[in-house]
C-alpha cells in the first residue's frame, strides 16, 4: 500500500454533489473559506459536535469530506502490510458516527486499491439528513469509480441510547470505524471516557474473526489525550491494542505530561483548489494528521514488523546530532543520533516503526527502522 493521497477527481464530484443536494446552503470563493474558518474554530473550542444538519453544509461536503477522507488510510495500510484485510471477498463493515460518509468512502478507496470486490456498509447515524448525503456521495463515488462498489445499508440511530444489539445488527463484522465521532459521545456524562471505553468494548465484541476496528480522532491535545485514556482503559478490559502502540505498552507513557500527545502526521498535499481554500480559512495545507487506535486480536504491527519501538515525534535538528522522540518498552524515550559525516540523515517520520538493539531504557543504539512502506532508516550510537 501506498501512503495516503487524495484523488483530484474528488473536488469536481463533490461539487457536482454540493450543487445538485445543498441549494440555498451552498457556498463557493470567499463566502465558502469563512464558513470553513468558523466551522473549524467551532471544532477547535468544542472538540466536536459538529454534525448538526442545517449549519456549514457547504463547508463540510466540500472542504472537510475531502480533506479528512484519506485519514483512515493510514491504519488500514497498517494493517493491510500484515495481510490483515482480506482481499478475496467483500469487507463487512460497520461505520459508527457516520455523518456524510467520509470514513466509509476512503476505506472503500483502500478497498479499490487492493482489488477487494465490495464493501457492504451498515452506516450509524443520529441526523437522517446526513445519511442521505452519505448516500448521494456513495452513488457519486461509485459511478466515478474512485471506489470499490459499496452496498449501503443507513440507520438513523442515537449511538447513545440504542442498545449495542441493534446497533451491531447484521454483524459480525471484518471493520467497524469510528471516524472522527468517538470524542462526540457521553459530552454529558460523569465520567464520559470510561463510558466511551465501554461503548468501543462493546462494539468489538461485534467483529468477526480477524477484524479490525478503527477510532480516528482529531489531532487535538486533549481529544488525543482523551482517545489515549480510552486505550488504557480498554487494555485493562482485555482489549489487544494492535496499532500504533508497540509491544509491552501496557499504559501510554505519553499520559505522565500534559504537553504530550499520540498523533499521527503524515505527508500529503491537497490538490489544487482544495489547498487554496485551506490557506484562505488559515488551515493547513500540507500534511494529514489524526489520532487514532486499531484494536484487532493477536500480534501488534509494532511485534508483526519486527520492531519494538515507534517514532512519536522528531526528528529534532540541533548542534550536531538528531533526536528522535520513541515509544518502546512501555516508556517515552529521546534518542539522540550523532550527525557525522558518514552517517546517512535520520529521517524517521512520526509513526514509523523501529527495530533498536536494545528496547530503550536509559539509553539506546539504533540499528535500522522500517516504516509500513518497506523505508529503511539507520543511524549510528548517541
Amino acid at each position: 500500500m501506498q501512503p495516503p493521497s487524495l484523488d483530484p477527481r474528488w473536488l469536481p464530484l463533490l461539487d457536482t454533489v454540493a450543487r445538485r443536494t445543498l441549494g440555498p446552503h451552498d457556498r463557493t470563493g470567499p463566502a465558502l473559506a469563512d464558513e470553513i474558518a468558523r466551522l473549524s474554530e467551532r471544532y477547535t473550542r468544542r472538540g466536536g459536535a459538529l454534525r448538526e444538519a442545517a449549519v456549514e453544509q457547504a463547508a463540510r461536503l466540500r472542504f472537510f469530506v475531502p480533506r479528512d477522507l484519506p485519514k483512515i488510510g493510514g491504519p488500514l495500510a497498517e494493517l493491510a502490510a500484515v495481510g490483515a484485510l482480506p482481499v478475496d471477498r467483500p469487507w463487512r463493515v460497520l461505520d459508527v458516527g457516520a455523518g456524510l460518509g467520509t470514513t466509509t468512502l476512503g476505506a472503500a478507496v483502500v478497498a479499490r486499491a487492493l482489488g477487494v470486490p465490495a464493501v457492504e456498509v451498515v452506516a450509524l447515524e443520529r441526523e437522517a439528513s446526513l445519511l442521505d448525503g452519505m448516500r448521494a456521495l456513495v452513488d457519486a463515488a461509485g459511478a466515478a469509480q474512485l471506489v470499490a462498489r459499496i452496498a449501503l445499508e443507513t440507520r438513523a440511530v442515537d449511538l447513545e441510547t440504542t442498545s449495542f444489539g441493534t446497533l451491531t445488527r447484521g454483524g459480525p463484522f471484518d471493520l467497524i470505524l469510528l471516524g472522527l465521532s468517538l470524542n462526540e459521545l457521553y459530552a454529558e456524562a460523569v465520567d464520559p471516557l470510561e463510558k466511551r471505553a465501554h461503548f468501543v468494548d462493546a462494539l468489538a465484541g461485534a467483529l468477526a474473526p480477524g477484524g479490525a476496528l478503527v477510532v480516528l480522532e482529531p489531532a487535538l491535545a486533549e481529544v488525543s489525550r482523551q482517545l489515549m485514556a480510552v486505550r488504557d482503559a480498554l487494555v485493562q478490559r482485555g482489549r489487544t491494542v494492535f496499532a500504533p502502540c508497540p509491544p509491552g505498552t501496557e499504559r501510554c507513557p505519553m499520559l505522565a505530561r500534559e504537553r504530550d500527545w499520540c498523533h499521527e502526521d503524515l505527508p500529503l498535499r491537497l490538490p489544487p483548489g482544495l489547498a487554496e481554500l485551506a490557506q484562505a480559512a488559515g488551515l493547513r495545507f500540507e500534511g494529514l494528521t489524526y489520532a487514532y487506535l486499531t484494536l484487532r486480536e493477536g500480534p501488534s504491527l509494532a511485534a508483526q514488523l519486527g520492531g519494538a519501538a515507534r517514532v512519536v515525534g522528531g526528528p529534532v535538528k540541533s548542534k550536531g546530532k538528531r533526536e528522535l522522540f520513541l515509544c518502546a518498552g512501555g516508556g517515552h524515550h529521546r534518542l539522540a543520533v550523532l550527525e557525522r559525516r558518514e552517517t546517512p540523515p535520520l529521517d524517521a517520520a512520526r509513526g514509523t516503526v523501529l527495530a533498536v538493539d536494545p528496547v530503550p531504557h536509559a539509553s539506546t543504539s539504533l540499528r535500522w527502522g522500517r516504516d509500513v512502506t518497506g523505508r529503511v532508516v539507520r543511524g549510528l550510537d548517541p
